[in-house]
């Protein structure tokens, strides 16, 4: 435990589960009321750094707001030992990234139960509260072992503000995401983010899992972020990868995946009746404006 070397009063640490830029998360025994934990530990370069503070108590109150059984909870927040930490629930299974990499990819129906799963849970954070998730990635999306799917960090999570939706200003000097997920508007900087950032970044994950491979593959950061923004960049469709996958399955991410937002699926609810309506087989009209064209998955290159 080099990274931690303190005592948190009233838990008992057994083992890292997982190492971030600015935190590690912890394995530890809850003793108050005897269940295990996922114990979030700020690192402590940062817990002098009251932006970051800050930052890390958002994240944890968001989570002890949200009430979902597919967003991991949170317990609870404190100080201890020189290091600012919470505790949320454990989830006894294994996140999506450790998945595909010995699996390299996943079935079509797998997808769309986390299509589904994440759907569901996001439109409940996202109506009830306004949470953009901003980082929705397979490392972030766990299963237990019941098969629940549950997503997890939302440590770049913003909450959208109406009165600030119509903002516009200059971009922003770090770009807040995953390179290889993230949406346009993230980008960019210059809107208020909504729903459809979240959206996007998930078709990215769905297409990773069901092609194994990524949109942009073998490129350098700047690039993939160039390629997220360009009208011109199209990913391959990932039935060159796998056949099997279903034209339905593939319009889906087509509609989760134009660039331009204005012409993105709109809504979580979208997303979840077009699962719905891959399963029935039944066919569906991607819910884009009628003067958005651009493609971003090209169909022709199989």
């Amino acid at each position: 435990m080099s990274d931690f070397n303190g005592d948190i009063p009233g838990f008992q640490i057994l083992s890292r589960l997982g190492t971030g830029g600015m935190s590690h998360v912890w394995k530890a025994l809850d003793l108050k009321n005897d269940r295990l934990v996922a114990l979030k530990i700020l690192n402590k370069e940062y817990s002098s750094d009251a932006a970051e503070i800050q930052r890390f108590k958002q994240e944890e109150q968001t989570l002890e707001k949200i009430h979902h059984p597919g967003i991991v909870r949170s317990y609870g927040f404190g100080y201890a030992s020189g290091s600012w930490y919470y505790a949320m629930e454990y989830v006894d299974g294994y996140d999506f990234y450790s998945l595909i990499r010995r699996k390299q990819h996943l079935p079509e129906s797998d997808c769309l139960l986390i299509c589904e799963s994440i759907s569901s849970a996001l439109h409940y954070a996202w109506n009830d509260y306004g949470v953009v998730h901003c980082d929705i990635k397979p490392e972030n999306i766990l299963i237990n072992k019941e098969g629940v799917v549950k997503l997890a960090d939302l440590g770049l999570c913003r909450i959208f503000r109406p009165e600030a939706a119509s903002l516009r200003g200059s971009s922003p000097e770090f770009v807040i995401g995953t390179p290889d997920y993230i949406s346009p508007e993230q980008i960019y900087g210059d809107v208020e983010l909504d729903c459809r950032a979240d959206i996007y970044s998930l078709a990215a994950t769905l297409y990773r899992l069901a092609s194994g491979r990524f949109l942009y593959p073998n490129m350098e950061q700047e690039d993939k972020l160039r390629s997220h923004c360009d009208e011109n960049a199209q990913a391959k469709d990932p039935r060159i990868y796998h056949p099997e996958l279903s034209d339905g399955f593939v319009r889906l991410l087509e509609a989760m995946l134009v660039k331009n937002r204005e012409g993105r699926v709109k809504s979580w609810a979208d997303v979840y009746e077009m699962c719905m309506d891959i399963e029935r087989g039944l066919t569906f009209k991607a819910r884009r404006s009628p003067d958005v064209s651009s493609l971003r998955i090209d169909l022709s290159i199989r």
